[in-house]
This record gives structure tokens, C-alpha cells and sequence, in this order.
């Protein structure tokens, strides 16, 4: 798409200074091109503003999530976990905070991030097994495949296949990383407990939206826990977004392919 963008506005002559040439850009794309390479370039835009904007949330509240995470760290609590599983060499952020969290951040360097409430919550066994779900997310690099997978879906709101993609992608992540604390512990009680607790306390506390136990996995990850060999079946898109979405697919080719050769 980028690249019949630059063909779309490469016979526009450019100039000194940003205005003239956002004018020349604009009265080439109205004026220049075919009624369907118009609407091609304005889909093409809409997707780079909505990209553009996503990052830029994105960025804003990581930083703010950065700066709670760094005002609230326990420094005592966080050197204990993270040199209890120093073989991960993945670090263990403990924060002060009596709502039960515990997620994986960080795109690049992923790491855990848990709170007091959760280690008060949770018995050693329990907490083994959460920290175990959440290092698999780690080690997977989680964190960056749902924020490269959150970026498109946003940025392709007309492809509306994508978003139930997103969610499948979603559910299966979590269940995945139960399997690996079920393989590890040769049980699915402990994370099953500790499931169960989490999921009564978010009712009593629901505005953190930090928890990564999410709330469109959790009946298939309960169903899972209590038959652990039956497989799960999990609805995938619908044929009406299928359809929508390979036909607006086959538009923009067809736009590609016969009005930019």
C-alpha cells in the first residue's frame, strides 16, 4: 500500500516549504487521479492517521505506565523474585499496589510486572504458577506480537476480519501459557486456584487495566483447567466479516493492479 502511495503522488513537483507541498499533494490526489485512485489514496491515508495515532497513545501510556511502575516499585520485594528466578533472566517488578496484578510488559525487554496485593492474595505455589504464565508471555515476546497486532487492527478498521483474528489471537496466547504452567507443574490445580481468586477480585476491582488475565479467555481457559485433554473449540470469525473483508481485499488490488501498472 505504501508503495502505490509514493506512485499515486510521485508526479508531484515539490517545493520549499511543508504547506505548499501538502496543497500540491492534496490538489494532485483530488484532481490528478481516477475517482477509485482517489479513494484509494484517501484509504491509504486514513490508515497511516490511525497507525500514526496509535503509536502515539501508545507511547503516551506506556510512559505513564513507566512512571507508576517507577514510583510504586517495592526495591526490597523485586530483588527477592528476581534473583528466585535469576534463570529466567527475565526481571520481576514488584509495585505497591493492593489490587492483584500481574502481566508482562516491555516490547523489547520484556518483564514481569506482579503487585503486594497479588503476593498476599496468592499462596508460594500459586504465585509459581502465575509467574510461570506470565514468563511464557515473556519468552514468546507477547507483549510486542499484541502490540504489532493492535496496531494493524486499529489502523485497517475496513478490514473487519481482523479485529475477531485479534481476539482469537487473544485466547489462544493465554491458554498457551497455561499449557506451559501445566507442563511445568504437572498440574493444573495451583493455576486453577489461583485463576479463581484473581477472577473473584477483579469483581471487586475492576478499574485496574493492568491485569492480564483477560475476561474473553477466562471461560476457555476455566474449561481448559477442568479438561485439560479436550480440546477447546473456539469460535473463529464470522463468514459475514470474511466475506466484507475479501471483498474490500479484491477492491484495492484490483485498484492497484489495473490503475498503477
Amino acid at each position: 500500500m505504501f508503495i502505490a502511495l509514493s506512485h499515486q503522488i510521485s508526479d508531484v513537483e515539490f517545493k520549499s516549504g511543508i504547506l505548499l507541498n501538502i496543497t500540491n499533494m492534496l490538489v494532485d490526489v483530488w484532481i490528478g487521479h481516477t475517482y477509485y485512485e482517489t479513494l484509494f489514496v484517501l484509504l491509504i491515508g486514513l490508515t497511516c492517521i490511525r497507525m500514526f495515532t496509535y503509536i502515539y497513545r501508545q507511547i503516551h501510556v506506556s510512559q505513564q505506565w513507566g512512571q507508576y511502575v517507577k514510583a510504586q516499585i517495592h526495591p526490597q520485594l523485586t530483588k527477592k523474585w528476581t534473583g528466585k528466578y535469576k534463570a529466567w533472566h527475565t526481571p520481576i517488578y514488584v509495585i505497591r499496589e493492593h489490587q492483584p496484578v500481574a502481566l508482562a510488559a516491555g516490547l523489547l525487554n520484556p518483564r514481569i510486572v506482579i503487585s503486594t496485593g497479588l503476593l498476599e492474595m496468592l499462596s508460594l505455589q500459586e504465585i509459581h504458577a502465575v509467574l510461570l504464565h506470565e514468563y511464557y508471555h515473556c519468552s514468546q515476546r507477547h507483549p510486542l506480537k499484541k502490540w504489532l497486532a493492535g496496531m494493524i487492527i486499529r489502523s485497517m478498521p475496513y478490514v473487519s476480519i481482523l479485529k475477531g483474528l485479534g481476539q482469537n489471537y487473544d485466547i489462544w496466547i493465554e491458554l498457551l501459557a497455561d499449557r506451559y504452567v501445566i507442563t511445568q507443574t504437572n498440574s493444573t490445580y495451583t493455576i486453577g486456584t489461583a485463576l479463581l481468586k484473581l477472577v473473584q477480585a477483579r469483581k471487586l476491582a475492576t478499574r485496574y487495566p493492568g491485569v492480564s488475565f483477560s475476561d474473553s479467555a477466562i471461560n476457555y481457559r476455566l474449561s481448559q483447567l477442568i479438561n485439560p485433554d479436550q480440546p477447546i473449540d473456539i469460535p473463529m470469525v464470522s463468514w459475514l466479516s470474511v466475506c466484507f473483508s475479501s471483498m474490500v481485499l479484491i477492491v484495492i488490488s484490483m485498484i492497484i493492479i489495473f490503475r498503477c501498472v
